[in-house]
């Protein structure tokens, strides 16, 4: 059974016009009822449902599942005692299994309200490609008959790369799903969590949150990939490149969840830095990219102090509790597999081996996945993985043990195989690897091309 009618990455045409039909008639999410939460809700458990509503799932391409499910529950922001609330996104295929979840990790890396996942499954395009990027990665799962559950794990504050805040409203939001009587999911079911890049920030997250936070779920693996373990690595990486527009991004999510950081910025960023945030607070991921390329975070032309606006003490006591795989307290319980590009040009590959090695030291059931080829870049790494981490979730969801203690394995192969998952999954591999010719290309040198030259869709 296909889940599709229409290729996503060919159709950049139609996303465009499909996306300013429907965004006219779809309010979006702060100025939605639905997000606003009943009274007495701050007296809720977490993970409670406060709403639900049955939505027409879209992305471009019509998403022939059974029936999708939007919730909003109780959660928190960084600690038990910032409630807030949230939606999560459940998508439903025909074939579902009873006993299975998969928590999606979107990479929204953006801050308007308008990216939340749960506003791009009904508008029927998302603000921009990312989100259908999103869908195509989480499709072999509703192939495979996995009900899949997609967080809104920014929360109304919209706060990206803020790794607690996604953390806690990644489980939660698998509570909610699994107290949502109208998927009759068994009493035996097993949850695995996927994510890469921004949502290997939740995912990873998550999986160090968990045993504190939510023991009680009945996780049985986390995947991801790509994973931006070192926020301060990766804003002495990408600034001043072609993806230097993250770090707007990245910056504002974490001034609107860490209140001394926010007061800092308005007390020495300049207008240029608050007119960048107020932007990243009212666009999405590829609009932010292309607007700031090449930017260094700290000049005076965004900070009206003499030293590295980037290095001072607030900065970096925020950016440093941020960083995976410092704390023993911190650590997966349940098996992990990470996977990383070598040559990955935004998140860098020792930061996240290094946090593979301390969780080991800390007792966790590591796989390491390196890609060891020159061409694995960030996004094509993405893709080279597909197939890997799929059949490692699914061995999780059917109960298969994993090797104890840690484990590593290299590739130097970046090409994605449309037959490793068999017949019924080669046409959709087959769509979502054609990127690799046109769109991304070895090394991500398309993408860096199309992002330096603003030729994005």
């Amino acid at each position: 059974m296909r889940f599709w009618s229409l290729a996503p990455f060919l159709l950049v045409s139609a996303y465009q016009v499909l996306a300013v039909v429907v965004r006219r008639d779809l309010p979006f999410p702060d100025e939605d009822p639905f997000y606003q939460p009943p009274s007495g809700w701050e007296n809720e458990k977490l993970g409670t449902i406060l709403r639900t509503r049955q939505i027409d799932p879209k992305a471009i391409f019509d998403l022939d599942v059974k029936e999708a499910w939007q919730l909003l529950y109780r959660t928190s922001y960084k600690s038990d005692d910032e409630p807030t609330t949230t939606v999560t996104t459940i998508v439903i295929p025909h074939n579902a299994k009873q006993d299975k979840l998969v928590v999606y990790g979107d990479f929204v890396d953006a801050n308007g309200p308008q990216c939340a996942p749960s506003y791009g499954f009904r508008d029927g395009a998302g603000e921009d490609l990312g989100f259908l990027a999103n869908v195509a990665l989480m499709m072999p799962y509703l192939q495979g008959g996995y009900i899949v559950t997609v967080p809104d794990k920014q929360g109304k504050i919209n706060a990206f790369a803020s790794g607690r805040v996604e953390g806690h409203q990644t489980l939660d939001g698998i509570r909610a799903t699994l107290n949502f009587d109208k998927l009759n999911l068994t009493d035996s079911v097993k949850v695995a969590g996927w994510g890469y890049s921004g949502g290997a920030i939740q995912i990873g997250w998550a999986a160090s949150l968990q045993p504190s936070y939510a023991p009680e779920l009945p996780m049985v693996g986390w995947y991801y990939g790509g994973t931006p373990v070192s926020i301060p690595e990766l804003v002495n990486t990408i600034n001043e490149t072609v993806f230097s527009g993250f770090l707007v991004g990245g910056i504002t999510g974490l001034a609107d969840s860490y209140p001394d950081l926010k007061d800092f910025i308005d007390k020495f960023g300049t207008k240029e830095s608050k007119d960048a945030m107020n932007f990243a607070r009212t666009h999405c991921m590829f609009d932010i990219v292309l607007k700031y390329p090449f930017q260094n975070f700290a000049s005076k032309k965004y900070a009206t102090i003499d030293k590295n606006f980037l290095q001072v003490k607030v900065f970096q006591d925020v950016l440093t509790s941020l960083i995976m795989g410092r704390s023993s307290d911190e650590t997966p319980r349940v098996p992990v597999m990470m996977s990383h590009g070598k040559a990955d040009e935004i998140a860098p590959y020792d930061s996240a081996y290094q946090a593979f090695k301390n969780w080991c030291d800390y007792g966790a059931n590591i796989h390491f996945r390196s890609y060891s080829s020159g061409l694995a870049a960030h996004v094509i790494t993405a893709i080279s993985d597909i197939t890997e981490s799929y059949k490692w979730i699914v061995d999780r969801l059917n109960g298969k043990k994993m090797a104890s203690g840690c484990t590593e394995s290299s590739t130097n192969d970046v090409i994605l195989d449309t037959k490793a998952l068999g017949p019924n999954f080669e046409h959709l591999l087959g769509i979502i690897g054609g990127v690799l010719d046109g769109y991304i290309g070895p090394g991500d040198k398309i993408l860096q091309r199309k992002i330096a030259d603003g030729n994005l869709p």
